[in-house]
C-alpha cells in the first residue's frame, strides 16, 4: 500500500541555498576577471634596458682611442629619449662617444662605425612606445622591439643594405 500522507503543518519551508551560492560566486567571478584584466598580471612591468644600433658612414668617423674604434665627426653624443604614447619622457641616455669599427662580416657597411646607445630604466608593460633621437621625428616603437637583444641587432646590421640605408634625421 502507498502512503499517501499529507502533512497540514506549517512549518516554513527553507528555499534551497544553491541559488544565492551561485550568485554570489558567478559575481565573485566576474570580479576576480575585471581585476586581473585591469592588473594584467601577464605584463612585465619590470623596468628594463634598451640596446639601439646605430651606423655612421666611415667617411663620417675618425680613428678612436684603441685599434677597432672610431668616433664620429658629426652628430656625436646625441641624446636618444623614450617616450610613452602621450609624449611623457620615460628614459634617456646619450649616444657614446666611440664605437666599434665595423670588419668585413658586415657586407656593404664594412669600414663603417657602430654606436651602441644604452637606455637603462625603461618602465615595462607600456606596449608602445616613441623614441627620439637628437631631437629629431619621434618613432612609434612596440615593447618587444626595445627589447630586442643587442646580440640580434649587430647580426641584422650584416644584412643591412646601402640602397634601404637612411641617415639619421635631424
Amino acid at each position: 500500500m502507498e502512503d499517501n500522507h499529507v502533512s497540514l503543518d506549517k512549518t516554513p519551508q527553507r528555499r534551497p541555498k544553491g541559488r544565492r551560492n551561485a550568485i554570489v560566486a558567478g559575481a565573485a567571478t566576474v570580479a576576480v576577471g575585471i581585476g586581473i584584466a585591469l592588473w594584467q598580471p601577464w605584463l612585465d612591468r619590470a623596468p628594463f634596458t634598451v640596446y639601439k644600433v646605430a651606423v655612421q658612414d666611415g667617411e663620417y668617423t675618425r680613428p678612436g682611442s684603441s685599434p677597432g674604434t672610431c668616433v664620429r665627426t658629426s652628430a656625436s653624443e646625441e641624446e636618444r629619449v623614450i617616450l610613452d604614447e602621450d609624449g611623457t619622457r620615460l628614459a634617456s641616455a646619450r649616444d657614446p662617444r666611440e664605437g666599434e669599427l665595423l670588419g668585413a662580416e658586415f657586407g656593404e657597411f664594412a669600414g663603417a662605425c657602430l654606436f651602441v646607445a644604452r637606455i637603462d630604466g625603461v618602465p615595462g608593460g607600456r606596449g608602445t612606445y616613441l623614441m627620439q633621437w637628437g631631437g629629431g621625428t619621434k618613432h612609434e616603437m612596440s615593447e618587444e622591439d626595445l627589447r630586442e637583444s643587442l646580440e640580434s641587432q649587430r647580426e641584422q646590421v650584416k644584412t643591412w643594405k646601402r640602397e634601404n640605408f637612411q641617415p639619421a634625421e635631424d
